[in-house]
């Protein structure tokens, strides 16, 4: 199953770039979030980065993921899933109006997924939305907020 998600922000690529890829543990601390989940950055070498995301909502569950980043235009991830492998990848393409975010999310169901990922399909697809437009809240009061609390990006 292909997911596909796509904004346009009014931001310059490197700023959404840098703002993107600044992984840091409360990511999703927020109780505004969609999915609750406590960070660790396990390891970073060069271009690469190694996470483990700990879930609690929607659903329990601990994910690693391998983060290979590709500056200015964005990263690639792959994670396994209890049920499924998942391989994504954040696009950041200037644009007149600033820079186009895509995110293009291949999931390979396993197991008990090939059953139950056709059930949830529409569910996965506004979760990936509604995850990419938490981020986005978060980028735009980050980057128009001169005493933003996330700091600029490390």
């Amino acid at each position: 199953m292909i997911v596909r998600v796509e904004r346009t922000v009014p931001f310059a690529r490197d700023a959404v770039y840098a703002w993107w890829t600044d992984f840091r543990e409360d990511d999703h601390g927020s109780r505004h979030a969609p999915a609750s989940s406590h960070r660790e950055i396990l390891r970073r070498d060069g271009n690469e980065v190694w996470l483990r995301d700990r879930a609690t909502r929607p659903a329990p569950v601990t994910l690693q993921e391998h983060v290979v980043l590709e500056p200015p235009d964005g990263y690639a991830v792959e994670a396994r899933y209890p049920g499924a492998d998942v391989h994504y990848a954040y696009r950041f393409e200037a644009t007149e109006q600033g820079t186009r975010i895509s995110l293009v999310a291949d999931i390979q169901p396993r197991h008990v997924g090939r059953i139950l990922l056709p059930l949830f399909r529409g569910r996965v697809e506004r979760y990936a939305a509604r995850d990419t437009d938490y981020h986005l809240r978060s980028m735009n009061q980050d980057l128009t907020s001169p005493a933003s609390g996330r700091g600029p990006p490390r």
